[in-house]
C-alpha cells in the first residue's frame, strides 16, 4: 500500500512537470518548430550573420594589429561590443516580431485555427503559449550566438553586470515585439500583412523615440542661459525612456548616451540628494531617480512589460470574442 501511494505521488509530481500541464500550446510549438528544417536554417543564418558582423567589425577596427595595445585595444573592443549588441537587438526584434506575426495568421492559412478554437483551452492560454514560444525562439538564437563574442572578453571590456542587464533588456524587448506581432496576427488574416504592420509600427516607434529630442530642439531651440540657471531641464524626455536603443546604450554605460543629455540626470540617481545648484531635471529623470542608479533602465523594463500585458489582454479579448 505504501509503495502504491509512493507511485501515485510520483505520478502527480510528474504531471506537474509535464509542459502540457502548464501550456499545451507551448509544447506543441516547441515540438513542431524543432522538426522543421527552416528552424535549423534560421539558427545557422542568425549565427552566421552575427559572426560576419563581428569579423567585419574586427577587421575594420584593426584591433588585431600588434601595434594596438592597452587602452586602445580596450576602447576598440568596447565599441565593437556596443555595435554588435545594437545589431543583435535589431535581429531579435526581427525574429520575435515575425514569429509573433505568423502565430495566429499562420494557423488560419494552414486551416488549423478553427480546430484550435473548439478546444477547451481558454483564449489567454492560447495567446500566452504563442507569445512564450516566439520569445523562446528569439532568446535561443541569442544564446546560440554568445560564443561569437568570447574573444571580446579577452580585454575585460565587458562586465558581468552589463551582461545581466543585456539579457533582461533582450527578454523584455522580445516580449514586446512578439506581443505586437501576435496582436496584428489576430487582427489581420494574412501573415505577410501582419509582418509588415508589425515592422512598420516597431520602426516608427524606434524612430519617434530617437528623433523626439532633435525635433523638439529644432522647433524650440534653447536660448542663452540666464545666470546659473539652465534654460531647459536636463535628463531624458518621458518618451525617450521607452526607446529600446537608448535603453540599451544606457544599460551598456555607453558614452553615446551623453548626446541625449541624460548624463546630467544621472547625477542624483540613487544618491538621495538634490540636483546641484543651477541644474533642473526633467520629470522622467526624477521618476527614474526613485528606482536607483539604474533607474532609466528599470523604467524601460517596467514600461515594456506593461505594454506587453496590454497587448496580450487586447489579443485575448479579440480571440475570445471571435470564439463566441
Amino acid at each position: 500500500m505504501t509503495e502504491r501511494r509512493g507511485f501515485a505521488g510520483l505520478g502527480r509530481f510528474h504531471r506537474v512537470l509535464v509542459p502540457t500541464a502548464l501550456n499545451p500550446i507551448l509544447e506543441l510549438e516547441f515540438r513542431a518548430r524543432m522538426r522543421r528544417n527552416r528552424t535549423v536554417l534560421l539558427l545557422l543564418g542568425y549565427t552566421g550573420a552575427v559572426a560576419a558582423l563581428f569579423l567585419l567589425a574586427v577587421v575594420l577596427s584593426g584591433v588585431t594589429d600588434p601595434a594596438r595595445a592597452g587602452a586602445a585595444a580596450y576602447e576598440i573592443t568596447w565599441i565593437i561590443f556596443q555595435v554588435l549588441m545594437l545589431a543583435e537587438l535589431v535581429l531579435i526584434g526581427a525574429v520575435a516580431g515575425a514569429t509573433g506575426a505568423g502565430s495566429i495568421s499562420g494557423e488560419r492559412e494552414r486551416q488549423t485555427w478553427e480546430v484550435l478554437l473548439v478546444t477547451k483551452l481558454p483564449a489567454w492560454r492560447v495567446v500566452t503559449g504563442k507569445l512564450l514560444a516566439a520569445v523562446a525562439l528569439a532568446l535561443w538564437l541569442v544564446v546560440a550566438s554568445l560564443p561569437v563574442f568570447v574573444p571580446l572578453f579577452r580585454f575585460n571590456a565587458v562586465q558581468p553586470d552589463a551582461l545581466v542587464r543585456l539579457l533582461i533588456h533582450f527578454t523584455v524587448s522580445a516580449l514586446a515585439w512578439a506581443a505586437l506581432g501576435l496582436f496584428f496576427s489576430a487582427v489581420l488574416r494574412r501573415t505577410v500583412a501582419a509582418v509588415i504592420a508589425t515592422y512598420g509600427v516597431a520602426m516608427a516607434w524606434v524612430a519617434f523615440t530617437l528623433l523626439a529630442r532633435p525635433v523638439l530642439d529644432a522647433l524650440n531651440p534653447p536660448g542663452p542661459q540666464a545666470g546659473a540657471v539652465s534654460p531647459r531641464p536636463l535628463g531624458p524626455l518621458a518618451v525617450e525612456l521607452a526607446s529600446p536603443v537608448l535603453s540599451l546604450l544606457y544599460a551598456l554605460r555607453s558614452p553615446v548616451i551623453e548626446a541625449w543629455n541624460w548624463i546630467a540626470g544621472a547625477i542624483v540617481l540613487g544618491r538621495g540628494s538634490l540636483p546641484p545648484p543651477g541644474v533642473r531635471l526633467t520629470t522622467a529623470a526624477r521618476v527614474a531617480g526613485l528606482l536607483g542608479p539604474d533607474g532609466y533602465f528599470w523604467v524601460y523594463v517596467l514600461w515594456t512589460l506593461a505594454f506587453t500585458v496590454l497587448l496580450v489582454v487586447a489579443t485575448t479579448r479579440l480571440i475570445a470574442r471571435r470564439r463566441a
